[in-house]
């Protein structure tokens, strides 16, 4: 009996002895019970396209639905989300709100493609899907029934002296804003032209004639004023 209750004595020190490196070996297991959890991650743009007519996207441009395959920005494009883009902010009436000014056809263009890259690798555009700038043929489109009322011009309200916030007037039927006045916007055609095509008046547009839904300002790719800016639009790439 003295030699089993020994044997017992050590067989129990030995298993205690060896509970510390149990509970070692099990803190070291890594807790996978929330590793694969992501429900509460927001939407990606995509996702959203999916399921509503206006979305916002990764630098704050909101985008309305206008067709199945065709999304444009409500506003023209702020200064804070060309700064986001391209790490800069050319425009002579500095507020962030405002519609960036003083961008050629060749900055827009650029925007459009460095925004598509960075949302592209963010996996947040749907496939074949890359920003643009509208083509004429949609310009007149977007700028639906905009009229004078609601335009940012001194034509209307007394010499302007600077752009002012985006939407600061009403939209037209297809929720858009500033479609007429703030900043002329640059179209994407023509482009086998020496020139490219501006559409929709501006903030110091004050001749009726030039605050007309057909007038163009014709203007090289690499100019530059005040009262030009630019819209966004979404759609599948060669589409236009």
């Amino acid at each position: 009996m003295k030699m089993n209750r020994r044997f017992f004595t050590l067989l129990t020190a030995a298993m205690l002895a060896s509970l510390p490196a149990l509970s070692r070996a099990q803190d070291d297991t890594p807790d996978t019970s929330t590793a694969n959890s992501d429900t509460n991650a927001p939407p990606t743009l995509k996702e959203s396209m999916d399921i509503t007519n206006q979305v916002t996207n990764t630098v704050g441009i909101v985008l309305v639905k206008i067709s199945p395959k065709l999304w444009a920005g409500m506003y023209e494009v702020t200064q804070d989300a060309y700064q986001k883009v391209m790490d800069s902010n050319p425009s002579a009436f500095p507020d962030g709100n405002h519609p960036v000014d003083s961008v050629n056809w060749n900055d827009a263009m650029a925007f459009c493609e460095k925004l598509t890259g960075q949302e592209q690798r963010a996996n947040q555009l749907p496939r074949g899907y890359a920003y643009s700038l509208p083509t004429q043929a949609q310009w007149e489109r977007l700028v639906d029934d905009a009229t004078l009322d609601n335009a940012v011009m001194s034509l209307n309200t007394g010499r302007r002296t600077s752009t002012t916030n985006v939407g600061s007037l009403g939209a037209n039927k297809l929720g858009l804003y500033d479609t007429r006045g703030n900043v002329m916007e640059w179209c994407l055609d023509p482009q086998d032209k020496p020139y490219r095509v501006l559409r929709g008046g501006a903030w110091d547009t004050f001749i009726e004639i030039n605050a007309r839904t057909e007038f163009r300002e014709y203007s090289a790719p690499d100019k530059t004023k005040n009262d030009y800016g630019f819209r966004v639009v979404l759609e599948p790439m060669g589409s236009q």
